[in-house]
């Protein structure tokens, strides 16, 4: 894609469609070149424009944005943006909007009509810009991907306490839960997660890894001892680090310092941090993301001694973040997401 960015907008709100259109069109890269009232008219709008980047409210009569998604990528594939707002409804909604094909979504601030959206313009503008890079071939593959549960692993096999830590940004839900939807239940490692995403949705997100039927999945908490067959992730707005207790024992710490790589959580953190920790025995696996977090890390992790494994371009929605770490020269195995799994396995059982 060259040029500028071209943007439908759909919301109920004439406000809104407004608010969003100055916002948008501040930046000279963005284009709006339509906007719609209701699922209907967005879906018409879709097939007429061919937008780069649709921005679809969740919440609006008639159809609400969940059914219009799917209609928009049934008869006409696009990179969607979902606006949700968190004050009235389901917080499922957003992420069975990632499940369905959408991009990624912002959360409108203080409800369907946000007079305040204006400050977080600089969210508004990364997201999109972001989603425009996307690949919608991807974002159809992701909707219909069948996970291929791997075999179960003795625990006797595995030497030591290994530690698999895993980064994702955009993409990174949906890749997330084919992933995990693939592993066994018991697998004789501790798994920690960095995904990015808001803190309000951090707790519904590890619920929801947790009920794909892979390792169990909490929400990571300060001071939480690693246990095998566990997968622990970060919350919106912490960074999740490893540290020592004793000469064995590893322990949860959530940080509260500034972003790294303008983000918080951030994989490069979590990354590093267990380097020190684990060394050998420690797994580090990029996925689908805008960005280069966790290319630091992936170094360090390589530096101690643990593998890298990266998701490759050709099933990644966002390419930036595994290409980073394959530029830093630390990949061992670029893989498709669906062979990652047996990956994991086979480094357990080395």
């Amino acid at each position: 894609m060259s040029g500028r960015v071209s943007v439908l907008i759909v919301d109920d709100s004439a406000y809104m469609r407004v608010v969003l259109k100055d916002l948008l069109e501040s930046d000279p890269d963005i284009s709006v070149v339509g906007a719609a009232r209701d699922g209907m008219e967005a879906i018409e709008k879709v097939k007429a424009l061919s937008p780069d980047v649709v921005l679809l409210d969740i919440q609006m009569p008639k159809m609400d944005g969940v059914v219009t998604l799917q209609r928009i990528m049934k008869e006409a594939p696009s990179r969607v943006v979902m606006l949700s707002a968190m004050d009235k409804m389901d917080d499922q909604l957003p992420l069975k909007a990632l499940e369905l094909g959408a991009v990624d979504f912002i959360s409108k601030p203080s409800g369907p009509v946000s007079i305040d959206i204006v400050n977080f313009k600089d969210r508004i503008l990364e997201v999109v810009k972001g989603a425009a890079a996307t690949k919608v071939e991807v974002l159809k593959k992701s909707r219909t991907a069948t996970p291929r549960r791997i075999r179960p692993i003795e625990e006797d096999s595995v030497k030591g306490h290994k530690v698999i830590v895993i980064g994702a940004s955009m993409g990174g839900p949906r890749a997330l839960e084919i992933l995990f939807a693939s592993l066994p239940r018991d697998l004789p490692a501790s798994v920690l997660i960095v995904q990015h995403i808001p803190y309000e949705f951090s707790l519904t997100f590890a619920k929801r890894l947790d009920s794909a039927s892979g390792p169990r999945v909490r929400l990571a908490a300060d001071g939480l001892e690693l246990e095998k067959g566990n997968a622990y992730l970060a919350p919106g707005g912490k960074h999740l680090m490893v540290t020592k207790r004793g000469r064995t024992q590893l322990v949860i710490r959530l940080d509260d310092g500034e972003p790294v790589n303008f983000v918080k959580p951030a994989a490069d953190v979590l990354f590093k941090s267990a380097a020190e920790c684990v060394g050998k025995n420690l797994l580090g696996v990029v996925l689908t993301g805008m960005g280069s977090d966790g290319a630091e890390g992936a170094v360090a992790i390589r530096h101690a001694g643990g593998r890298i494994i990266v998701q490759d371009e050709q099933s990644s929605v966002a390419t930036s973040m595994p290409l980073s770490v394959i530029d830093a020269g630390v990949a061992d195995k670029v893989l498709p997401l669906d062979k990652i799994p047996e990956e994991i396995v086979k480094f357990l059982e080395e």
